[in-house]
């Protein structure tokens, strides 16, 4: 049924568990295609650093935000690997890792469109009140966006 199924992570505990559940939709199959997708969200650095830590207070270094883009790439890289080799152990299953910058359900939906998924599989992180107001919910705007069916796994903070 599924045959190219999405699995957005973003290096947390929480959100891998949406991993067993992807592995029992896989298990025993061979026809399928996991994309292993990690969103970075594109910061000003030079801005923030300036709020956290202003000139006056901390001379240092400017920031370079290219240096540390490929930073955050090779470490999400690194992370969707290690996972990679969990997923492929078996061998039956090809696994496709990619990090991507912007805004993650954006590039979700972005990044499901171009590989013509099949599913979505993710956790929510479960905010409600102003946490949700303020931060958005990745989950909610994909579900409401995609073009394909959504597997939501409700993070246990246990």
């Amino acid at each position: 049924m599924y045959h190219r199924i999405l699995v957005t992570l973003d290096g947390s505990h929480l959100a891998e568990q949406v991993l067993p559940h992807v592995k029992a939709l896989i298990e025993g199959r061979q026809d399928i295609q996991l994309h292993l997708l990690s969103v970075a969200q594109v910061i000003d650095l030079a801005a923030a650093s300036a709020m956290v830590y202003p000139m006056a207070v901390y001379p240092g270094e400017p920031i370079d935000e290219q240096a540390e883009r490929r930073r955050v790439e090779e470490d999400l890289c690194s992370y969707l690997g290690s996972l990679k080799v969990d997923l492929t152990q078996n061998g039956a299953v090809e696994v496709v890792t990619e990090v991507r910058f912007g805004q993650a359900a954006e590039e979700i939906i972005a990044y499901a469109r171009d590989i013509k998924a099949d599913l979505i599989a993710m956790c929510t992180h479960g905010r409600s009140g102003i946490a949700r107001w303020a931060y958005g919910s990745v989950a909610d705007r994909v579900l409401h966006a995609a073009q394909c069916p959504v597997l939501l796994v409700r993070a246990r903070k246990d």
